[in-house]
């Protein structure tokens, strides 16, 4: 039974997943941090005690690594022995072999420590070296999440892929729609209906069946019009791509 947490990390990952924790009445027993001043400020919230020295470590049932992708190794290798995991999507569990019990804790979810978070609707996907730490992490997991599956590392960097498309690319394109109607003085707001109402669409059907839009239809005429009213030449590529994309799924 996980009861004792340390938290490698003060950004996004570390600050969500140490609140969810927190209030699931898991001591969070220490956070380590290079940034004293997010550090510390996370500490306060989760009471606990902030340290930036690896050798301050108290024993714990669990250490978290919650830093960059590039760091995870940097960082496991200056840790004791114990039950490690790391938070990424995209990172092998291998990255840890070097320890005797570790795995992965993947919250399937665009985090942001300035905005609130229900972890109860997130999907959590597990990863562990061993049945026992499986069984351990599961039951950390579902303290927080009503939805914990455990899901292998390839499998988890295929969805952390469609993740960052689903996500980071569709926030990207609407960046692009922004800047479209900032030029023009229109309030973005006005899109903000269309937005809920395709993401919510696709919650229950097949994204490719709720297609809609010129291309879909084959109007290469609209189409060429909106190239023509692009300024920025990479929003036209991108316009171009998609739209190119849309008319061979549609065999127009």
């Amino acid at each position: 039974m996980i009861k004792r947490i340390t938290i490698i990390g003060s950004g996004n990952a570390a600050t969500q997943l140490g609140l969810a924790w927190h209030t699931a009445n898991i001591e969070v027993v220490q956070i380590l941090s290079r940034n004293k001043k997010s550090g510390q400020n996370l500490a306060n919230k989760l009471n606990s005690q902030f340290i930036q020295n690896p050798s301050d470590l108290e024993k714990v049932d669990l250490i978290v690594i919650c830093v960059n992708d590039d760091n995870i190794s940097e960082i496991a290798k200056l840790l004791p022995n114990a039950n490690i995991v790391h938070t990424s999507g995209n990172t092998s569990i291998n990255i840890l072999n070097n320890k005797k019990s570790y795995g992965v804790i993947y919250p399937v979810q665009s985090l942001n420590k300035e905005m609130e978070v229900d972890f109860r609707n997130i999907p959590i996907c597990i990863e562990a070296n061993s049945p026992i730490l499986e069984k351990k992490l599961l039951n950390l997991s579902k303290q927080i999440s009503n939805n914990v599956i455990v899901l292998n590392s390839s499998k988890r960097k295929h969805l952390h892929l469609a993740a960052v498309i689903a996500s980071n690319f569709s926030n990207y394109c609407y960046s692009i729609s922004k800047n479209i109607l900032d030029n023009e003085n229109i309030n973005f707001d006005l899109l903000n209906p269309l937005i809920q109402y395709t993401a919510q669409k696709n919650l229950n059907k097949n994204p490719l069946n709720n297609q809609t839009g010129p291309a879909k239809r084959g109007d290469k005429n609209t189409i060429k019009e909106h190239l023509s009213l692009l300024i920025d030449k990479n929003h036209k590529k991108i316009y171009k791509l998609l739209s190119q994309n849309i008319l061979k799924e549609h065999e127009h």
